[in-house]
């Protein structure tokens, strides 16, 4: 009873001092985020004496225009359909994933056979097998700079359709190609996701079409892991059956699943919509399709009659803005002082208005720094959590100070690094936040405007207090008089009142 009393007491009597910050949005600047956007297409017939796609194709220039951070990346196999991937090839794909890193770029990647309707002809299931067998070493080392991987492998351009071993090409599940997905989710990276030409494919293969739901989406399944990308975009008969179901070629139960899924897999693709009037009539509809299947990535350039009418239309940056995640910050409260081993209170808003959520893991953190000194305080926060199309996200948390933080005034920034530690200390990987005034192009920190005084003597939080302490409290002490302060004195944390009794960390009063 004591302790319910003190406790009571302590929440009405004891406030902490706190800034509160109200942010400027910024709605029209394009700028470069990771993991989304348009992407331009790199892809190659690679050989032992050709290995690479990405190295020597790209420099420091490449991808400016649109400020890209993503690559569409092809490795054309047509080479090896019966034979293994020479170690040059394998060297060459690790070379071009170390010239991703040079220039802060992650990449959708995508693995064939053939390039050409008329040339169907792909590799067994076993040889797909014995491929995957093979770079998934190569796959491990290099998830950092992967965004996605689409299944490809299967058809001409990997695009499951014009092939000669896996079926007709209306059909989107068989023997064969459940080998191959098999194999995919055997030897890809366990926490990147795995995109299918379409939905039906991943709907025929579990034998259900129930999307996923909250509590299973980013949960790392199998089920999880395994979604769509649309390379129809906005072309006739839904989408060049990307929605059709059975003998239906716009089934409205496939766009709703889809719709529902990509809230926890990534959707994209690119729009092959090649005539002109064709495209004069689909071009508006890209901002409300993208926006209602989560969209995060499209190609730039192909098919150039509908992406050229976007940039005549200006409808081309309303997309470069919004595809993928865009952070908002509405407001924010923070503790203004507190000392080591204590609490700070962070009460942080905020609104998606991209398109998408952020779909593979990072840790938010809010940054504490006085010059040289800086400490990370990780949040419990999800962001891939933050959802989109203008939904209001909540931050209330309270942050625990390091024990060995020196006093000082530190200023609040907020940090979303990659969470790969080869890449995490790069800015270029991290995620900007869509206000005013807040970047740092040079660090990656988003500017809080606010700051916190680490003292040694602070005023205890609402229920900072040792359960010990609060035993040990004589009765008249359990009443508004108390009002309690850490104090950290010779490495020893001490509570004392306001008539300046102190008491030691296991409740016994200092004489």
């Amino acid at each position: 009873m004591k302790r319910f009393i003190y406790l009571l007491a302590l929440l009405v009597t004891v406030t902490m001092q706190a800034s509160v910050v109200t942010y400027t949005p910024d709605n029209t600047t394009i700028f470069r985020n990771p993991e989304r956007g348009f992407t331009e297409e790199l892809s190659r017939k690679v050989s032992t004496s050709n290995p690479n796609v990405v190295k020597g194709n790209i420099s420091s220039s490449w991808g400016q225009k649109d400020l890209q951070s993503l690559a569409m990346v092809l490795y054309n196999f047509n080479y090896f359909k019966a034979k293994d991937l020479p170690d040059e090839v394998l060297a060459g794909f690790d070379e071009d994933m170390q010239e991703l890193r040079k220039y802060g770029l992650k990449i959708v990647l995508r693995f064939a056979y053939t390039e050409r309707e008329s040339d169907k002809v792909d590799a067994t299931p076993e040889w797909v097998e014995r491929h995957l067998e093979q770079l998934k070493p190569h796959l491990a080392a290099n998830a950092d700079v992967i965004y996605t991987i689409e299944a490809g492998f299967v058809g001409v351009w990997g695009e499951w359709y014009y092939t000669s071993n896996y079926g007709n090409e209306s059909q989107h599940m068989n023997a064969n190609r459940r080998r191959v997905i098999d194999a995919l989710f055997t030897n890809a990276p366990v926490d990147r996701f795995i995109l299918f030409r379409y939905p039906m494919i991943k709907t025929e293969y579990y034998g259900d079409s129930k999307p996923l739901t909250a509590e299973e989406g980013f949960s790392g399944t199998q089920r999880a892991r395994m979604g769509c990308h649309n390379d129809a975009f906005l072309n006739s008969w839904g989408n060049d059956g990307t929605y059709a179901s059975d003998d239906n070629s716009d089934d409205p139960k496939v766009r709703q699943y889809v719709a529902a899924e990509t809230l926890y897999v990534p959707n994209g693709g690119e729009t092959n919509v090649e005539g002109g009037s064709s495209a004069e009539k689909v071009y508006a509809q890209a901002p409300s399709e993208m926006s209602k299947y989560h969209w995060s990535f499209c190609g730039r350039s192909y098919a150039t009659a509908v992406t050229s009418r976007w940039r005549s239309s200006g409808i081309f940056d309303t997309l470069n803005i919004h595809m993928g995640y865009r952070y908002n910050l509405v407001d924010g409260q923070f503790t203004d002082q507190a000392a080591p081993t204590g609490k700070m209170n962070v009460t942080i808003r905020l609104r998606n208005d991209g398109y998408a959520p952020l779909y593979n893991a990072r840790t938010a953190y809010v940054v504490l720094k006085n010059g040289s000194k800086s400490y990370n305080l990780p949040l419990q926060s999800d962001p891939r959590r933050w959802l989109p199309n203008g939904v209001m996200s909540a931050i209330n948390e309270q942050l625990s100070i390091p024990a060995d933080m020196p006093e000082g005034t530190y200023h609040l920034y907020l940090y979303l690094p990659d969470k790969y530690e080869s890449i995490a200390a790069d800015p270029k990987y991290a995620i900007r936040i869509a206000n005013k005034d807040m970047w740092d192009g040079d660090t990656g920190l988003n500017d809080l405007g606010a700051s916190v005084t680490i003292a040694s003597s602070a005023p205890l939080d609402p229920g900072e207090l040792p359960e010990v302490i609060i035993d040990a409290l004589p009765a008249t002490r359990t009443d508004a008089s108390f009002r309690p302060r850490k104090v950290m004195e010779s490495g020893t944390l001490y509570i004392v009142d306001a008539n300046g009794v102190r008491y030691t960390a296991n409740g016994q009063i200092v004489k």
